[in-house]
């Protein structure tokens, strides 16, 4: 039940529940009244207009007996009236002087109606809770007794004072205690049910502020603060990914800064190793001082070119590399790509294979970069080959939504441990980094990043008779021809 709904049923049951209580505690006493005093509670309400239509009865029968004088029916008249009130302690005799002819024993133990017996005309005699009415009917006379007949006078009211001046106390302490009760119950019924999961809140607030990131809240209840425990736990999720984040970026930072440094520090110091060998003569010869002069000029441009590939880096990391998306067929444009460049790896070493397994599916790239993305994998076989003629075989077929292209070599393929780190900036399998030669270590992390900037993604994996495969992963565009400048995924 939602807090809602035990606010709206508290709320009636605050209404309910003190009614019901109070008319049950009225009645009871009501009827602790009753009991004591010998009332009758309808003739309370009514007593008034029972006796008068009694007593009007009474003359009628009076006025009829004495104009037909048909005592017959008078009789089944008093006895069908005797049969009707005599719940309410109403009874009719028929008498001559003083003598009783019908019913014969309705009323002869009662002891006032000789008092109006022996008046002449009709009289009312009241005592107690007795009343007697007399109606003369000629030699007849009809007499009409009321055993419980109320009167509401000042001695009736002293004899009760105290009885209903308790009644009323307890009246009162009933209904105080039914409140009070009332309270308890909504008290248990609302309160501790919000109370209980604020502390729970509460708690995981405090578990989050000294730093337990990994702290949830198990809340099983079906009301509103299983949302709020539910957006507490994605929170504290979103926490923890953040700050793991920005872990993980300060350590990348540390490694690009340490990776940036000992990259430019390496060729700068055969630079400087070389020009400082022109200046103390070393190089002697015009033969050797070309040599160190092309010495310079290749670490002059091992410099720039590591230059040109963080400048790049960078600008693909925030965002702000221009792309020129068009919508292709994935595998026309790499046997396009892998024709090109085809005889160039062959002097290299690097036999390409490509096989294309898809119904000319397309996908939304920048030719120049996918170029680019393909060349880095191309570079990087090369670079770690362990054969005189290596091998590299292509791949492209469809999974689903995605067309997929796969680059196996059969190089020396690296530790399972360094699969998910290849894509990180300045990252090498070798931790000395001893040999420059082999890269900067950013070729792959731009390859990655231009394949994020297209919607896809980049993993690896060792292959099982040795060597590394690289996958890149693209969604299909179902569209036809788009050209998007400067595009942002």
């Amino acid at each position: 039940m939602t807090i809602k709904q035990r606010l709206f049923f508290s709320n009636i049951l605050m209404l309910v529940i003190p009614v019901f209580l109070g008319v049950l505690v009225v009645s009871g006493i009501v009827l602790i009244f009753l009991g004591v005093t010998g009332y009758d509670f309808n003739r309370i309400l009514f007593d008034d207009e029972y006796f008068k239509h009694a007593v009007e009865q009474t003359s009628n029968y009076g006025e009829e007996l004495t104009t037909n004088g048909d005592l017959e029916l008078i009789k089944k008249e008093v006895k069908n009236f005797n049969q009707r009130y005599k719940d309410f302690g109403l009874s009719l005799s028929v008498f001559v002087g003083k003598e009783e002819i019908y019913p014969l024993t309705a009323s002869n133990k009662n002891q006032f109606i000789d008092i109006v017996l022996s008046q002449d005309e009709r009289h009312l005699f009241v005592m107690d809770n007795t009343a007697v009415y007399r109606e003369n009917a000629g030699e007849y006379s009809i007499v009409l007794v009321d055993n419980n007949y109320l009167r509401y006078t000042g001695d009736n009211y002293e004899n009760y004072r105290d009885v209903l001046i308790g009644l009323g106390l307890l009246m009162f302490l009933l209904f105080i205690v039914i409140i009070i009760l009332t309270n308890r119950f909504l008290i248990e019924f609302v309160f501790n049910h919000i109370t209980g999961p604020l502390d729970i809140l509460v708690y995981g607030v405090h578990q989050i502020r000294d730093g337990q990131l990994d702290y949830r809240i198990e809340y099983t209840g079906e009301d509103e603060f299983s949302a709020i425990c539910s957006d507490f736990n994605e929170m504290a999720q979103r926490l923890l990914d953040s700050v793991n984040g920005k872990q993980k970026d300060e350590a990348n930072r540390k490694e690009l800064i340490a990776g940036i440094s000992h990259d430019l520090r390496t060729p700068l110091t055969s630079i400087k190793a070389y020009v400082e060998g022109i200046e103390k003569g070393v190089a002697s010869t015009p033969v050797i001082q070309k040599r160190y002069l092309n010495i310079i000029k290749e670490k002059t441009n091992d410099l720039e070119h590591i230059v040109n590939q963080l400048f790049m880096f960078s600008k693909l990391d925030i965002g702000e590399f221009p792309f020129y998306l068009e919508c292709v067929e994935l595998s026309r444009e790499v046997t396009v790509i892998v024709n090109s460049v085809l005889e160039e790896y062959k002097r290299k070493s690097l036999s390409i294979k490509f096989k294309n397994n898809t119904k000319k599916s397309t996908v939304l790239i920048d030719r120049i970069q996918l170029r680019n993305a393909i060349i880095n994998i191309l570079e990087n076989s090369v670079k770690y080959k362990n054969k005189e003629l290596a091998k590299l075989e292509i791949i492209c077929w469809e999974a689903g939504d995605e067309v997929l292209l796969s680059f196996s070599d059969d190089g020396p393929g690296v530790p399972c441990e360094a699969l998910e780190h290849l894509f990180d900036v300045f990252y090498r399998v070798d931790p000395s980094r001893c040999n420059p030669s082999k890269g900067s270590g950013l070729g792959l992390a731009i390859s990655a990043k231009i394949l994020e900037r297209l919607g896809g993604s980049m993993r690896a994996e060792n292959v099982m008779n040795g060597g590394l495969a690289i996958i890149m992963s693209f969604p299909k565009e179902l569209g036809g021809f788009k050209l998007e400048k400067n595009s942002d995924s």
